[in-house]
């Protein structure tokens, strides 16, 4: 959901004026303020702990850090922790933390925290989404001050990416009990007023360990839907979307006043299928759904020509290096026969759940309605109330639209296929994929693991209730008065870098 994936997210920025010294908190000088577009997907119930399946995104990014981060090619590389370094086994991690970081309030940032942090993250009552990536951390523990020691149940080889998850964040000791509401991070910029229906503020963590950000404040304003958000950025309420429906790119044509950027991605649109509900308890009438349809041209309908990329059902993307390249190419008399098999000779009617929460959301569907239908799959669409949709129809309905951010394939894998996983958006349960996800994490030769990785999506594309079409080429759109802001995804952003000219 991600995000959830996936929230999409809308930047804006703009000079301080004559008339707006006072909000820019300067006397003398005249600095930017960058506002944020939010959607209201979670209708309210927003908040700012990192670990929980409501956290708000990426204003969590703002004011937290990770241990470790990704740089424009997804290397890891460092943040809070400089170095890092495992057994043999890859079953111990050693992590060497900066010295120096100190909190919002002025406390010391230190090895009590990460160990506080990640306990909170792999606690099975708590039961944080984040717990799907990273529950292989058995235990850890401070070997001094600036030194923690992870210990996992098997061997990890691809633990310093899932590290790098964009909700791994970096908490202070005991802060349960005010973090959602009154967060106290290491980040660029600092709470000042929460409020995820109206506006919430930020503002410049001067003291911030990479440097003092050129923004004097961050304003994140919470918008109905995607297309109100849009219609903001056309009357200069706000300067940036960080996506944008490719097709709509024409409307910000104008270079002297916008800048357009064209990311390819691993962020996806999904069709889920809750596998403990009939008829989706079928695996046959779950691969007649996914085979049905001509995943290229749905691409094209939804993303505009060369706005996406064709996926056989597999979340991992292109860039990946476990990527599987398998063919999935619409096969209409192989669906009717399963569906015949299955015990729906007539063909079958499903209705699918959908929302403009998000861009996409409501094109995926429409067009597979009209993919499926020569199959003798008959979808009747149901338009969900954009407010709340990831609380009150995400895994609540049997079958739903989804949206993803990209993930690399050891955290994606796990946290949207494992049986045990909190976002598992299809209830399913395949003991045998998370037996294949255990022996390919643990496989220290780069070569066998990727077969292995390839191996579970073959699996998932056999038996999955997950139809996933395509991984967006996203469009990202800006006033021309933003600067830092890099062609690569959000995740990746480095907010104090970001500048209004």
């Amino acid at each position: 959901m991600q995000n959830k994936i996936i929230l999409r997210v809308f930047v804006t920025a703009m000079l301080c004026g004559s008339l707006m010294l006072a909000a820019c908190g300067r006397a003398t000088t005249v600095t930017g303020v960058l506002r944020v577009a939010n959607d209201a997907g979670f209708g309210g119930a927003e908040t700012m702990d990192p670990y929980d399946g409501n956290r708000t995104w990426p204003t969590i990014n703002m004011v937290f850090d990770r241990l470790i981060g990704v740089d424009k090619d997804f290397s890891p590389i460092p943040e809070l922790a400089l170095s890092w370094t495992s057994n043999e086994d890859l079953n111990e991690w050693t992590l060497v933390l900066r010295e120096g970081v100190v909190f919002h309030d002025g406390s010391e940032f230190n090895a009590d925290d990460v160990v506080y942090s990640i306990n909170r993250m792999i606690d099975p009552e708590f039961d944080s989404p984040v717990r799907a990536v990273l529950g292989v951390i058995e235990s850890v523990e401070a070997v001094d001050n600036y030194t923690v020691k992870l210990s996992l149940s098997t061997g990890e080889a691809d633990l310093p990416s899932l590290l790098a998850d964009y909700r791994a964040l970096m908490t202070p000791v005991d802060s349960q009990a005010t973090i959602g509401k009154a967060p106290i991070g290491t980040g660029p910029f600092r709470m000042e007023t929460f409020d995820p229906e109206g506006t919430t503020v930020l503002v410049a963590n001067e003291n911030y360990f990479f440097g003092k950000p050129e923004l004097s404040k961050i304003e994140i304003i919470t918008f109905a839907d995607s297309q109100s958000a849009a219609q903001a950025l056309a009357g200069d309420q706000v300067d940036l979307l960080l996506a944008i429906d490719g097709k709509s790119s024409s409307i910000f044509g104008d270079t002297s006043k916008f800048t357009l950027q064209t990311i390819p991605s691993g962020d996806w649109n999904a069709i889920d299928f809750r596998v403990d509900r009939k008829p989706f308890d079928d695996a046959r009438v779950r691969k007649a759904l996914r085979i049905a349809a001509d995943r290229q041209v749905i691409a094209d309908t939804v993303l505009g020509v060369g706005g996406g990329v064709a996926a056989c059902d597999t979340p991992v993307w292109t860039a990946d290096p476990y990527r599987w390249d398998g063919p999935c190419a619409k096969d209409t008399e192989g669906a009717k026969a399963l569906l015949a098999e299955a015990g729906f000779p007539d063909g079958i009617d499903i209705d699918i759940y959908t929302s403009d929460v998000e861009v996409h959301m409501v094109e995926l569907v429409e067009a597979y309605q009209q993919q499926v239908k020569d199959a003798g799959i008959r979808v009747t669409i149901k338009m969900a109330d954009a407010s709340g949709f990831w609380d009150d129809v995400w895994m609540k309905e049997s079958a739903f639209v989804d949206s993803w951010g990209q993930r690399p394939a050891a955290q994606v894998l796990n946290e949207v296929y494992r049986s045990t996983a909190a976002w598992n958006p299809t209830g399913q349960v395949d003991k045998a994929l998370d037996a294949m996800l255990d022996d390919a994490r643990s496989t220290k030769d780069l070569a066998q693991r990727k077969q292995k990785y390839i191996a579970i999506q073959q699996h998932i594309f056999e038996n999955s209730g997950i139809f996933l079409p395509y991984h967006k080429t996203l469009t990202r759109v800006m006033s021309s008065k933003v600067k830092g802001i890099d062609p690569i995804v959000i995740d990746a952003v480095r907010w104090e870098r970001i500048s209004v000219s």
